[in-house]
């Protein structure tokens, strides 16, 4: 992409969770820079119910982007959003955008 702009997408892997201590290990995070689009949701979508106040949609490229999951974060200008959801859109057989549903 070459509009937009820059944002940190921090991508939490779950730990494993131990029956027997109860701990959880394992889980890391790891940052990424994409190039993102903010846009405001509808007043339909809001009515329909289908999201929150304060909801934003966010698209990034898929090329060289990894695929956003629910509880990932992205911060934008200084303010942290989790993915709620993703939705893909495809070129043929293969991820061009990612558009994410996000949540203060």
């Amino acid at each position: 992409m070459w509009y937009g702009s820059a944002v940190s997408h921090t991508i939490v892997t779950e730990g494993t969770y131990d029956t027997i201590t109860g701990d959880i290990s394992g889980g890391s995070t790891s940052v990424g820079v994409p190039k993102a689009i903010l846009e405001e949701y509808s007043g339909e979508e809001y009515a329909a119910g289908l999201v929150e106040k304060g909801d934003k949609k966010l698209t990034i490229a898929a090329k060289g982007n990894t695929e956003p999951n629910p509880n990932d974060r992205f911060i934008i200008d200084s303010v942290t959003y989790t993915v709620i959801s993703t939705q893909i859109i495809w070129s043929g057989e293969e991820h061009a955008l990612y558009v994410m549903q996000i949540r203060k």
